[in-house]
């Protein structure tokens, strides 16, 4: 797997945080979006590169030695997974924040950790692949960061068609033919 097929990965799970900043700055007035989305960008980031850490170290230590012969079918389970995940959440209603959720870090933390779980399955994925740790980490630190403020700055007040659900689509798509690729090439 190569570097274009992790940005492309990474691209694809943080869109769901792209959705979630979208749809909360739907609900948002303008004086709390502008604040409440970098917070937002950060716990993302956070959390994304938290579970993304735990993945690699619990693949790393754990279960090396047993999928190191099936490395690209295991890759292939948790993006068909994760893509199945981002199609069926393009048809409901995603997390969201609005102006009284804007100073509940409590809310904030399980969103975040909530979103944070496809990155523990990438994580995983990728140290079987035997992918290295820092520029992958790096990566989805700022793919993350600057999805969820573009997120943030395309959602607002007059928006009535909500193309992030289409793009949340895609996303699943685009993760299902990834995977599918992983196992026929």
């Amino acid at each position: 797997m190569g570097i274009i097929a992790v940005i492309i990965i990474f691209v694809c799970i943080c869109v769901d945080n792209m959705v979630s900043a979208n749809m909360s700055a739907v609900n948002m007035t303008k004086e709390n979006k502008s604040v409440f989305s970098v917070k937002m960008a950060l716990f993302f980031t956070g959390f994304n590169v938290l579970f993304f850490g735990i993945g690699y170290l619990v693949s790393m230590i754990f279960f090396r030695h047993w999928v190191y012969f099936a490395h690209n079918w295991v890759a292939f389970a948790f993006l068909l997974l994760l893509g199945i995940k981002l199609m069926l959440e393009s048809i409901e209603k995603s997390p969201s924040f609005k102006d009284e959720d804007a100073s509940s870090t409590r809310k904030l933390v399980k969103v975040s950790a909530l979103i944070g779980l496809n990155s523990f399955l990438v994580g995983y994925a990728l140290e079987t692949m035997d992918r290295a740790f820092f520029p992958e980490v790096v990566l989805l630190l700022v793919l993350t960061f600057v999805l969820t403020l573009l997120g943030s700055h395309l959602g607002g007040l007059h928006t009535k068609n909500l193309i992030s659900k289409k793009i949340e689509l895609v996303a699943g798509i685009i993760l299902i033919i990834m995977g599918i690729r992983l196992i026929v090439i």
